[in-house]
């Protein structure tokens, strides 16, 4: 039997299944993140000028613990109504993780993929929402 948690979580991943989402995300940082710090980042790579320019766009984004590191990373939904490349979605995500000089060998992880309603990512990041020392958040434009 399902407990009441995971009935929880399941609702949370269907709710975020009915959005259209471009891309299912990971973003990492080559420096520890705290949870706070997590969330600053997660909005500054939302306001971005070059995401911003890119019109309507949503973002569903959590933060959960390492397990085998200290600190965070945050997984995310993203839905672009203009295709952003993935390289430049790279760029802003170095930018926006403080790293001016973008060359490659020194890029923070931002690992995209294009997303597929049927392989689980809004259940994925659902379950999140529900768990103790996790944040997360929804933003619309």
């Amino acid at each position: 039997m399902t407990n009441l948690r995971e009935k929880v979580q399941n609702s949370y991943g269907e709710w975020l299944g009915q959005y259209e989402w471009s891309y299912f995300c990971t973003f990492t940082t080559r420096y520890s993140l705290s949870l706070p710090s997590a969330r600053r980042l997660m909005h500054r790579f939302w306001t971005m000028d070059d995401l911003v320019k890119s019109g309507s766009a949503q973002l569903f984004w959590c933060a959960e613990p390492f397990d085998t590191r200290e600190g965070y990373h945050t997984h995310g939904l993203l839905k672009t109504d203009e295709i952003i490349a993935k390289n430049d979605l790279g760029k802003i995500y170095q930018v926006a993780c403080g790293n001016v000089d973008v060359r490659k060998d020194q890029w923070h992880r931002l690992q995209l993929r294009n997303y597929n309603n049927k392989l689980g990512a809004s259940y994925y990041c659902g379950k999140y929402i529900t768990k103790n020392l996790a944040d997360y958040d929804i933003w619309k434009r």
